[in-house]
């Protein structure tokens, strides 16, 4: 089964670094033997460039492309923001919605993410749902009951027609106290919050043909993706800071 593989470059390069870490992946990409597929998240001013060369490419079947944020409305006086609508013109296909990043450093919270997956939801694009627990959190051993709830309110206004089409929907789990920070949970520990995420996704969704794909997150490297994505209930992963290097982004691609 191929995997998913999210690059979210998060705040971070030139357009010159961008062009060339585009290249090189695209350069990589042509390489890998196996059927795992891409998806590429640049700052939003770089969309359009990036979105050429991967339409020059041979291998645009394979890389997508992505946004980090999306405005909770259509087009209209909303300074600052960008609608789906927008990133139809650069064939966008993904939005991430929820990150800890968001939600922490800019206080969105679960109204207002809720309101963008459904924004999202009613356009042809699919949606990237962030969840994930501090540290904190875990160590009072109220890791699942947070998942679970942002799980159930990120995804409270979909209707029940909606959830019939789990497909639109994409779940990263990334532990926050992991992101960035070079720590994971263990294999075990990774496994068990996928399979909580499933049971919960089961009982949101109409039938168990309609289990969004989950994806992990937090400190994913090329040293560790073997393992990681060999975890049953792991469908992919959302890199952060090693998909910044082309090299080991596709060795992150090509280990499973």
């Amino acid at each position: 089964m191929s995997k998913l593989i999210a690059a979210n470059w998060k705040q971070n390069g030139s357009s010159l670094e961008v062009d060339n870490l585009t290249r090189e992946i695209i350069k990589g990409a042509k390489k890998l033997k196996n059927l795992n597929n891409m998806i590429l998240i640049p700052p939003s001013v770089y969309l359009e460039r990036v979105s050429k060369l991967i339409k020059k490419s041979n291998v645009s079947k394979r890389i997508s492309l992505g946004v980090q944020n999306i405005s909770p409305y259509k087009n209209g006086a909303y300074t600052g923001e960008i609608s789906a609508d927008m990133c139809k013109d650069f064939d966008c296909k993904y939005f991430i919605v929820g990150h800890s990043e968001r939600r922490e450093t800019f206080n969105e919270d679960s109204v207002m993410i809720s309101k963008k997956v459904l924004n999202v939801f009613n356009t042809s694009q699919k949606i990237i749902l962030c969840i994930g627990e501090t540290l904190n959190q875990r160590e009072k051993k109220q890791a699942r009951k947070v998942i679970a709830n942002q799980i159930k309110s990120g995804l409270s206004l979909l209707t029940p027609k909606m959830r019939r089409t789990a497909s639109k929907i994409i779940i990263a789990y990334e532990p926050i106290w992991a992101i960035g920070t070079g720590k994971t949970p263990s294999l075990q520990d990774i496994f068990l919050m996928h399979k909580h995420i499933i049971e919960i996704s089961a009982k949101i969704f109409i039938t168990n043909r309609s289990i969004p794909k989950i994806l992990y997150g937090g400190s994913v490297n090329s040293e560790n993706s073997n393992e990681i994505l060999s975890i049953q209930g792991v469908d992919g992963a959302l890199v952060g800071g090693a998909s910044l290097n082309a090299k080991k982004f596709i060795d992150i691609c090509r280990s499973i």
